[in-house]
């Protein structure tokens, strides 16, 4: 088994992606385990989202100062046939 820093692997992921190769032709021709290269990109992927948690705001603190100054309105329709209506109108 050869192990591989994390710059190799990102140079085999961008050698694939760049090649007219699917992943299981480019694994068979490096020798690479496909698992192993489906694996790796997730990694990479995973490193390079950014890691901040969503800022979410109180719905009161929206609705406080927003709420004279924008409608809107919503329709949801579900697969069992209900619809769910919902809007700033009263």
């Amino acid at each position: 088994m050869t192990r591989r820093s994390p710059q190799e692997w990102q140079q085999f992921i961008d050698a694939q992606e760049t090649s007219d190769m699917t992943i299981a032709q480019f694994c068979h021709a490096h020798n690479i385990n496909q698992s192993t290269f489906y694996l790796q990109r997730k990694k990479r992927q995973e490193l390079s989202l950014p890691q901040t948690s969503p800022q979410w705001l109180p719905i009161d603190t929206m609705t406080s100062r927003q709420a004279d100054t924008r409608k809107w309105q919503i329709e949801l329709t579900l697969p069992n046939g209900v619809v769910l209506n919902m809007s700033t109108d009263g």
